[in-house]
């Protein structure tokens, strides 16, 4: 019997010939997905990945030889990738890096020892990530989150509302009615019930806004709903001087769909043109169809149910689009980011709430609203309606 020390060792592997790890590092550094930068002792860039150099707006050869401290900065101005070499690996840290452009890049950022084939240090090596997009999932589960919640709310509040909001309207027609017509109190009285019947509407949208209706689908033509809405806004287009200009393809294919409800959206994006149209100007409406990238269903939505998953680029799907467009004065960056938020309004007498409903509408259509918008040049929404039948148990089940 063999003793312990006579034991035959496992093989070992051999070690990788220099070419061979050369082959393997200047791979890595090519195709990796993340940043790569490697810095000497003074803080001058030895190298960098091609990853690096597009996340940060420059061309490969245009960093070799640069400051990293003014390449790779933080907003408020200091390097992240201090001069020396880096002794030991660092747990990766969240950090803003300001781009040649000057817009600001959350990156996962970890510094690691630059050594010399000899073990020697010679610098640091500075790996990156981009975060924009787990950025951009967080932000989408907030907001989820949030508009449950005001969901919630709002339901509430428009039941404890509506009925002595009711009591309100009965009172005041029974007053109305035991005056003569000539009594000046009934002024006041109508008034009330103006004020009851404008409370009423903001307790329907609340109520359409907490609870979004299952659109009842038939395949139809978009065409009656688009002219339906082009006759109701003609009349105060006419008023305000503004000129209504209709574009429609050769072939509109029919879609899946709730005429009252996307009679609503179309009619309150027509709306909301006219009245950034004061006095004058033009609304263009385009319909056609095309082909873009389906919805992403996993984001939609504002139920608690609803869930943010990764998943494969969404393919490409035939839909119906919809492009409105007014040349009024535009929408600046700051509200433009906010325009579906529930309750944000920017008019004394909107209750915020038209736009959320819109893409609540279109989104249970399975399909997408988007608006684009530059100051001074108009304001341009488009809505893309699925020609397939997406709808139905999709909040359980989402493809």
């Amino acid at each position: 019997m063999r003793s312990r020390a006579q034991l035959p060792t496992a093989p070992t592997d051999p070690p990788i010939p220099d070419d061979r790890a050369l082959d393997v590092a200047w791979s890595h550094l090519r195709h990796a997905p993340q940043g790569v930068l490697a810095v000497d002792r003074g803080g001058k860039i030895l190298t960098a990945n091609p990853a690096a150099a597009k996340l940060l707006g420059y061309d490969p050869d245009q960093l070799e030889g640069e400051d990293a401290a003014r390449v790779f900065r933080a907003p408020k101005g200091e390097g992240h990738v201090p001069p020396g070499a880096c002794a030991s690996a660092e747990d990766s840290r969240e950090v803003e890096v300001v781009t040649r452009s000057g817009d600001i890049l959350p990156v996962a950022l970890r510094l690691l020892p630059l050594e010399g084939r000899d073990g020697s240090l010679r610098g640091t090596l500075a790996l990156f990530q981009d975060l924009r997009d787990e950025k951009a999932r967080e932000e989408q589960w907030r907001r989820r989150d949030r508009l449950a919640s005001l969901g919630a709310l709002a339901a509430g509040v428009a039941h404890e509302i509506r009925n002595p909001l009711a009591g309100i309207g009965t009172s005041a027609q029974l007053l109305k009615r035991r005056m003569e017509s000539d009594d000046p109190r009934s002024q006041f009285a109508d008034l009330i019930l103006e004020e009851v019947s404008r409370l009423d509407r903001i307790v329907e949208s609340l109520l359409q806004f907490a609870r979004p209706t299952t659109p009842k689908l038939l395949r139809q033509s978009l065409l009656p709903s688009i002219d339906r809405a082009l006759t109701l806004v003609h009349e105060v287009a006419v008023q305000q001087n503004v000129h209504l200009r209709v574009e429609r393809a050769d072939r509109v294919p029919e879609i899946y769909m709730d005429h009252d409800q996307i009679l609503q959206v179309v009619l309150n994006v027509l709306m909301n043109a006219l009245q950034a149209l004061t006095q004058g100007g033009e609304i263009g409406v385009r319909i056609g169809p095309a082909r873009k990238r389906a919805a992403e269903r996993s984001a939609l939505g504002r139920r608690a149910t609803d869930r943010l998953l990764e998943r494969e680029r969404p393919p490409l799907q035939d839909v119906v689009e919809v492009r409105v467009r007014d040349n009024g004065p535009g929408i600046p960056a700051t509200v433009l980011a906010r325009v579906f938020d529930p309750f944000f309004t920017t008019r004394t007498q909107g209750t915020g709430l038209g736009l959320s409903i819109c893409q609540s509408i279109v989104r249970e259509h399975g399909g997408a609203i988007s608006i684009e918008s530059t100051v001074g040049q108009g304001t341009t929404v488009t809505i893309d309606l699925p020609v397939e039948k997406r709808h139905g148990d999709r909040r359980g089940s989402p493809r």
